[in-house]
């Protein structure tokens, strides 16, 4: 195989050429991107590892234009950057996707992304171009932590497997304070996610093996549960790419799939959970500190060097009061202060924390409880933004009923 690398970075151009790979390879290096095609003719490369750092963006698009007009068969994949104005980061990403080239988004560490063009290369990384055709992911990140964002999440994933007929994941990436199986009163023998590790080091994990794991609630027909890591002085081994492994497993597994991530952007899983995520929810509350300090330290300051801009995030506030009082911030002021698009709310409820230690979560999600109400309104946004197909209801008739429709029948 023949690759051919543009990029003047000679770290990246160092870890890339000492990566053991499962082929034997060429490698030609160039410094800028127009000395590549005139040697692309002579021998055509199989694949092309293109830096955005080199062109401007319609100079980038006509590029590649061009490389694939040459040879229709080669693999390219796009090294994003924050070198550009982060303004247009999205429109980079959305230019890759209508092109159908693979790419790797900013915010990597030099040695995250030779292991993805390694992954890439030896063909045991699903490629970007295809995840259009797979399952969806819908992130969940709280602007703090304990402030509902489980409670929250988890109610939009069992309302969308109820809703919908399509196949719904709940993936707990909350890496040092997973919960859910205690709110759900299932403390017995449990696979959780660093049963997983061994394979997600080997990048061996597959579809079938993640539903399997899963656990399923008879109470949610079509949902499928990965309770979160349990061994917290481990959570800082997981890496991106063991992260976006999962993740890409999970849209073989799921038509669409609800992800929880930390608060805390100091670990592989929320940062890569939400880079990798076709929907970003930050949940928040009315406490000022919540949706004002909280939500710029984090989503403008932190989010921003890895390419993450507040406006691609949807706005989901818990915690309110349905009459708030003159003195306290109500949804209004939340949406007004973070400039995002409210997609619901969750009230405050009182028996809520008392059902969850209780391991009653799913009495909160019951019909005749207000909050199923709450998360459904949210969970059928998605139903109609990603035109999933309802789930038809099918009950079963009594013997009155059977016995009017047959009088009907006769006459």
């Amino acid at each position: 195989m023949q690759i051919g690398l543009v990029s003047t970075d000679q770290r990246l151009i160092d870890e890339l050429t000492n990566v053991v790979y499962a082929k034997p390879l060429g490698w030609r290096i160039f410094a800028e991107a127009n000395d590549l095609q005139p040697k692309s003719m002579e021998k055509p490369y199989t694949h092309v590892i293109l830096s955005d750092r080199e062109l401007s963006y319609g100079e980038l698009e006509e590029f590649l234009e061009g490389m694939q007009g040459q040879e229709p068969t080669m693999k390219i994949i796009v090294l994003l950057s924050n070198y550009h104005d982060a303004s247009i980061n999205e429109k980079y990403v959305k230019m890759c996707r209508l092109m159908k080239l693979d790419y790797i988004l900013p915010g990597r560490s030099t040695a995250v992304i030779a292991d993805e063009i390694r992954a890439w290369v030896d063909g045991s990384n699903a490629s970007q171009s295809n995840q259009a055709l797979s399952g969806k992911l819908i992130t969940f990140v709280g602007s703090t932590p304990n402030i509902g964002t489980t409670l929250a999440s988890f109610g939009v994933a069992c309302t969308l497997a109820m809703e919908t007929s399509k196949r719904v994941g709940y993936l707990c990436l909350n890496l040092k304070s997973s919960k859910l199986h205690r709110y759900l009163g299932r403390e017995e023998l449990l696979f959780t996610l660093d049963g997983l590790r061994a394979e997600l080091k080997a990048q061996s994990l597959t579809p079938e093996r993640l539903l399997h794991v899963c656990d399923r609630p008879k109470e949610v027909h079509g949902l499928h549960i990965l309770y979160g890591n349990m061994l917290r002085e481990q959570a800082e081994f997981f890496t991106p790419s063991e992260i976006i492994h999962l993740l890409r497993v999970a849209r073989g597994a799921f038509d669409i799939c609800i992800i929880e991530v930390s608060a805390y952007w100091d670990n592989a899983a929320t940062v890569s959970g939400l880079l990798e995520a076709d929907s970003k929810i930050v949940v928040t509350t009315g406490d000022i500190a919540h949706f004002q300090e909280d939500f710029s330290r984090w989503i403008r300051q932190v989010g921003s060097v890895f390419g993450l801009q507040p406006d691609a995030f949807e706005l989901m506030a818990v915690q309110t009061d349905r009459h708030a009082k003159q003195s306290e911030f109500t949804i209004k002021d939340i949406r007004k202060e973070t400039q995002l698009h409210l997609i619901g709310h969750v009230s405050r409820h009182g028996d809520a924390l008392a059902r969850c230690n209780q391991g009653k979560l799913m009495e909160l999600l019951n019909p005749a409880h207000p909050m199923h109400h709450e998360v459904k309104a949210v969970a059928r946004k998605f139903v109609d933004f990603y035109k999933l197909p309802e789930r038809t209801s099918v009950r079963q008739e009594t013997w009155f009923q059977k016995l009017i429709a047959g009088k009907r029948a006769v006459s």
